[in-house]
């Protein structure tokens, strides 16, 4: 399967290719007042308004300095933008190379795969950014 890697504050994570519809760079932001904390704001894309959800505020990590890149995000006819700080690449992992977590602490965390002498856990936030 492909899976998109990214780093955000020095750490490396996973997530589906299926369940993003392009990455993009940071374009401007606006601002919503009263908005819970982990979203980042409003932006144009191409004549469309998404929400975009800064991915370190939602999962509980420090906010990187720079954020390079957003990942638009699908599910059914509904888009939302993921702020993260930086795509790698795309990589394909197969099932066999995935380590299951056994934590139920965090909902978001579906496993964890070892390659090329680093550690990247696997997301999933459809069920977050979505409900």
């Amino acid at each position: 399967m492909q899976m998109i890697l990214f780093q955000m504050n020095q750490q490396h994570f996973l997530i589906s290719a299926d369940s993003v519809e392009e990455v993009i760079d940071t374009v401007k932001i606006t601002d919503v007042p009263l908005a819970p904390r982990w979203i980042e704001g409003l932006i144009n894309l191409r004549g469309t308004v998404l929400t975009v959800v800064n991915l370190s505020r939602l999962i509980g990590m420090d906010t990187a300095a720079e954020n390079r890149n957003i990942l638009i995000m699908k599910q059914n006819d509904e888009r939302k933008g993921l702020l993260i700080e930086e795509v790698i690449e795309v990589i394909d992992i197969q099932e066999e190379d995935i380590q299951l977590n056994a934590t139920e602490k965090f909902d978001y965390y579906s496993g964890i795969v070892k390659f090329k002498d680093q550690i990247a856990n696997i997301i999933t936030v459809n069920h977050l950014i979505f409900d």
